[in-house]
């Protein structure tokens, strides 16, 4: 997704925690040193994470777009998961909190930080990466599916509360599980089997884009991102409403994302 962002002239911030691979994807990017920069981070550690906004502000002067893609797999825990799944009662507590610490709080901490300068600039976007639904409710990978529809529900959250203010809060995900490094070699499955990560990469260039203006609260998957239509059939195509929003016990609730920002 970076890479995508760069070759259509954004200026991106690669941060990660191994320096190597930070590298190589800005190579690969093509990127000029004015476009790319790079900051070795670990939110595993609460202290990191305003040192990547600080290392936005530094190279770029702020932040327009907000990706949330870091993680932590149930691979982390046991590499043979896919055949051998792990049981709730199997995950340690610290190991749970580990879970909701880089793929919740953290993204949380993220948010939290850039969006008073995107509400002053009247524009943001805000894209969680999170994971398909029925993954969320799957046996086997409870730490992971959990801490991820944590970060779909957030993300209604913050739509409603964004609602009117220029900056949209949307999420982008796979539809299945992808061939990226969450997915160790050792894992049981085919890679040949495994979605293309770059399926990502089209639905994030347009979330990024003016294209996007007004289109909040929705979920896109990028199996189903079509790259031969037009952008706007496409995302038509990709997208639902996020999180359960969609399901008739939303009714309950209260409307209020006509209500404008303050």
């Amino acid at each position: 997704m970076a890479t995508a962002l760069v070759r259509e002239g954004a200026q991106v911030l690669f941060t990660a925690t191994d320096r190597m691979a930070l590298q190589e994807a800005v190579e690969q990017s093509g990127g000029t040193a004015d476009q790319t920069a790079i900051h070795v981070a670990n939110l595993a550690s609460p202290n990191e994470v305003d040192s990547v906004i600080d290392a936005a502000h530094r190279a770029f002067g702020g932040v327009d777009v907000l990706v949330n893609n870091a993680g932590v797999s149930v691979g982390s825990l046991r590499s043979d998961f896919w055949q051998n799944p792990l049981r709730y009662w199997d995950v340690p507590d610290a190991d749970f909190r580990k879970f909701f610490e880089i793929n919740l709080f953290q993204a949380a901490r993220l948010i939290a930080l850039v969006t008073p300068e995107m509400r002053a600039r009247q524009w943001g976007r805000i894209v969680n990466v999170t994971t398909s639904l029925s993954t969320m409710l799957a046996s086997g990978i409870g730490p992971y599916g959990c801490s991820k529809a944590a970060l779909e529900a957030l993300t209604s959250t913050m739509a409603g509360d964004l609602a009117g203010s220029g900056v949209t809060a949307n999420v982008l995900a796979p539809g299945g599980p992808a061939d990226t490094r969450m997915i160790p070699d050792g894992a049981g499955v085919a890679r040949e089997a495994l979605i293309p990560a770059d399926c990502m990469a089209a639905p994030m260039v347009w979330l990024a884009s003016n294209a996007s203006d007004g289109v909040t609260g929705k979920r896109f998957l990028g199996v189903k991102w079509d790259a031969k239509l037009p952008p706007d059939e496409a995302a038509a195509k990709a997208g639902a409403a996020v999180a359960w929003t969609g399901f008739g016990d939303q009714a309950k609730m209260p409307d209020r994302g006509s209500q404008r920002a303050e």
